[in-house]
């Protein structure tokens, strides 16, 4: 990204914030919008958005992150900037995608909080963000469920019976969250859909507020080949990545028996029954599970290897706070 391509942050105090009030923050609140496609109405949702967060926070940013060449779009940004909006426009300059742009956005942002909107296209009510206030002073990560719930649920409920963890709103683009949760978080490919689920794994505590805002994307038809894979992805990534053999010597050693087991019958059988073993496939096969769950488990090795060498630098989770007993310390030895 060029040096040109990020303006200068410019903070909008909102003059709402009354000090000691639950309602709003203390301290910078950083807003960021991705905007993957040219919006000629984005003066307007702009205006609407900053009016809707003024209340939220002692003062305000607004990051817009144009994930790909924009014209029209980073124009009208411009346009605004000009104006005097205050607002940073972040611009990529080929689609990247949407957890590359929440990643840099994260970088950049200057906020003690960070709250991730997404770009409504229709005028909507969001009164409902000021629900997600309140419930930081429970938890790091806020997500506004957003209604009515497309499908029922059937992706959160799936989400659920594969990690064990439970969300009403999985994909959610309406999130609240301290600056140390958006530091910490580690976004590629489409990690963004579960970013909740991410933070909740790294030790965060992640809860669910209603907004009442509506579903901006249209109704699937049919399953999503894609968002399956990740699915996958994300459940390898939170059950096996730090204990990568429990996966992959599982599995191999499941191939292993079952072609050892097909192996020894063969055996038996030429050697009780009789029964030649030339032309038979089933020697080929049994054999090929042989060697497949060897090289699984070989795989599972190596992953832990790789696990245990490079222990020192994983993330293993957030700490809330360290508690030390009083009186002096136990003397060095």
């Amino acid at each position: 990204m060029s040096a040109d391509s990020r303006a200068k942050i410019a903070f909008l105090p909102t003059h709402r914030h009354r000090r000691g009030s639950k309602a709003a923050l203390d301290g910078l609140l950083s807003v960021v919008v991705v905007v993957d496609r040219e919006e000629p109405r984005l003066g307007d949702q702009h205006a609407r958005l900053r009016e809707a967060v003024a209340p939220l926070a002692a003062a305000l940013e607004v990051l817009y992150v144009l994930d790909g060449p924009l014209p029209r779009t980073r124009a009208l940004l411009e346009e605004l900037q000009r104006q005097g909006e205050p607002l940073v426009v972040l611009a990529f300059p080929r689609v990247f995608g949407r957890a590359a742009a929440l990643s840099v956005a994260f970088r950049e942002a200057r906020g003690d909080w960070v709250l991730t909107l997404p770009l409504l296209p229709e005028p909507v009510d969001l009164a409902g963000l000021s629900r997600l206030v309140p419930a930081l002073e429970r938890a790091d990560l806020v997500v506004g469920v957003r209604e009515p719930r497309r499908g029922g649920g059937r992706f959160e409920r799936l989400v659920g019976w594969l990690v064990g963890d439970r969300f009403t709103d999985l994909r959610s683009d309406i999130r609240l969250m301290r600056r140390e949760v958006a530091e910490s978080l580690v976004l590629y490919g489409n990690q963004h859909r579960f970013l909740p689920l991410v933070a909740q794994t790294q030790g965060f505590l992640v809860e669910e507020v209603p907004v009442g805002l509506p579903h901006p994307e249209p109704p699937r038809r049919g399953p999503d080949l894609a968002l399956l894979l990740d699915l996958l992805t994300v459940f390898f990534l939170v059950k096996f990545v730090q204990k990568p053999f429990r996966f992959f010597g599982g599995v191999g050693f499941a191939i292993l028996a079952l072609g050892g087991l097909g192996t020894a019958w063969l055996v038996w059988q030429r050697l009780v029954e009789g029964i030649p073993l030339a032309d038979r496939p089933a020697l080929v096969l049994t054999s090929l599970l042989v060697v497949l769950g060897l090289q699984i488990v070989a795989i599972g090795l190596v992953g832990e290897i790789i696990a245990f060498a490079n222990a020192r630098t994983l993330h293993h989770g957030h700490i809330e706070r360290v508690v030390e007993a009083e009186g002096e310390p136990p003397p060095s030895r």
